[in-house]
């Protein structure tokens, strides 16, 4: 086998063992970091970020399940502001990601989130990243398992685990207790989602293989049952598998998604008991629920009795370090200082008194954090973007931006569900395979000048006959989107059916229609 630069890299020297050299790089500065280091900065939750020649970093924390307390939150803010220009977004795996952030300052950001129990180490890299799950597992009174313990005892298997530490590519991992499967196991390399067995018994069913980028793949059902006890042992012999067998000679081809699609289910599973010494028990066919609205944003009870819980919509996903320290402070002041954040990239506040919701709900709303936000607020994910990303070929904060504010004034009275992902590049990092409206920032040329564009995917979703979004061959500079995104939606509220979902319209859609589908309202709208 041909070893890849990234491999050679890795068996050189392990990404966990960077952490001396980033101590010595605090003291030397950024222009003396060797390359392969700068690759390994990974393992500790650090890329560079664009432009290069500031010599700045992003750092990604990890927040399993989304579980925050007040001091965490806290602490995070605060770093924001002194060392992070306070910069903030939160990821659609539940993170919290600072930009801005210069190699001097790093050990001292690390050493003062170890203080309140956060890390950052492998929130990147070839590892097991931050585990997603139910960011109201242990609140919602419908959720058959609070899974957020197993969660825990996940990250404890696999964190500064040298067994686990040169994985072939990431690996991402899914576990949910809940009745609506917000955790979206279908596009985790491991999704474990809770079920009953036929003695009415809870257990969970078991996805692998699932992952978005480039060439996306829906997880595939195992069909075993694995009970709570098992959750970690066969987690770890997955990643296992992944580690063994995974195509490391090509990138390209290195996640468990691939491996999946090529071995079967059934020849996975049988690798998977082989490990395990034993049968796994069989599952029963679980009912998928039809649930496209995942993002717990609102004003709800909770399970333990006279409290309640507020979910807030975060504009485009980005949170200031000024605007973190004040949600911790409200959270304190009118509940519990308990905080959840979720992978629509947004944020929930827990065990608020009856008598104290309504003015933690206009406190939030003067943060600019809306409970009762339109649905393009929050339904709109956003990837970093060219602003920092050296991948991302278009901007997407901004835009995202744009398209949200246009649309909440162009059409004030829809209330339907609808997810849009502005994405800036084919890596997926806002999930567009699976929003309703997907944007990808592509480059094009007019003119002989080169211009942003979007690539358009429509009908995306996840849940009961999931399905990726259909591809047009239609691209639409950057700039105007959000008027194409507004006739969509206009032609979606003119001719669907009764109780049609946008996935379900689209669905029904030729290709050719959907190429054109704005066209014919230019005139048939105005004034609607």
């Amino acid at each position: 086998m041909k070893e890849n630069k990234v491999e050679r890299i890795k068996s050189e020297k392990d990404g966990l063992d960077v952490w001396k050299d980033i101590e010595r790089y605090a003291q030397t500065g950024f222009e003396a970091i060797d390359a392969d280091d700068m690759d390994r900065f990974r393992w500790y939750g650090l890329y560079t970020q664009r432009p290069v020649e500031e010599g700045r970093f992003m750092l990604r924390i990890k927040v399993p399940n989304g579980i925050i307390n007040a001091d965490q939150l806290e602490t995070i803010g605060w770093l924001s502001q002194f060392y992070a220009r306070s910069s903030g977004d939160i990821t659609t795996r539940q993170g919290i990601q600072l930009h801005h952030v210069r190699i001097e300052d790093v050990p001292h950001l690390i050493n003062e989130l170890k203080k309140v129990g956060l890390t950052t180490q492998e929130a990147c890299g070839d590892v097991v990243r931050n585990v997603v799950g139910c960011p109201l597992a242990g609140i919602d009174d419908n959720e058959l398992i609070d899974s957020s313990h197993l969660v825990n005892q996940v990250v404890e298997k696999f964190i500064d685990n040298r067994d686990f530490s040169n994985l072939p590519r990431k690996f991402k991992i899914s576990i949910t207790g809940c009745d609506h499967q917000c955790a979206q196991h279908e596009i985790n390399d491991v999704g474990l989602v809770s079920i009953i067995n036929e003695e009415g018994e809870v257990g969970f069913d078991l996805w692998v293989g699932g992952g978005l980028g480039a060439r996306p793949y829906f997880a595939q059902r195992l069909g075993v049952f694995v009970w709570y006890d098992e959750v970690v042992e066969v987690i770890t012999r997955v990643v296992e598998i992944f580690r063994d067998h995974g195509y490391r000679d090509d990138r390209r081809k290195a996640r468990l998604k691939f491996l999946v699609a090529d071995w079967g289910a059934e020849r996975f599973r049988e690798e998977l008991e082989a490990r395990l010494g034993y049968k796994l028990d069989d599952a029963p066919q679980a009912e998928i629920p039809d649930i496209q609205r995942r993002d717990h944003i609102g004003i709800y009870e909770q399970r333990q009795h006279g409290l309640h819980y507020i979910g807030v919509a975060v504009l485009r996903g980005r949170i200031s370090g000024e605007q973190m320290v004040s949600v911790v402070g409200l959270a304190r002041r009118y509940a519990s200082g308990r905080i959840r954040l979720t992978n629509q990239q947004n944020l929930i506040v827990l065990d608020v008194p009856e008598e104290n919701v309504e003015i933690l709900r206009d406190e939030l709303a003067l943060l600019d954090l809306d409970c009762d936000a339109s649905p393009f607020r929050r339904g709109t994910v956003s990837c970093t973007g060219r602003q920092f990303c050296k991948l991302a070929v278009v901007e997407t904060k901004q835009r995202a931006e744009e398209i949200i504010l246009h649309l909440e004034k162009a059409i004030p009275d829809f209330r339907d569900d609808i997810r849009i992902s502005v994405t800036g590049c084919v890596n997926s990092c806002a999930q567009y395979q699976i929003a309703d409206i997907g944007l990808v920032g592509v480059k094009g040329q007019e003119n002989g000048e080169e211009v942003d564009y979007f690539q358009i995917h429509l009908g995306g979703h996840l849940g009961r006959d999931a399905a990726f979004g259909k591809k047009l061959s239609r691209r639409v500079r950057v700039e105007e989107t959000k008027f194409y995104i507004e006739r969509v939606v206009r032609a979606y509220r003119l001719q669907r059916f009764e109780g049609e979902k946008f996935y379900q319209y689209i669905a029904r859609q030729e290709l050719r229609a959907l190429e054109t589908i704005d066209e014919p309202l230019r005139l048939e709208v105005v004034g609607v």
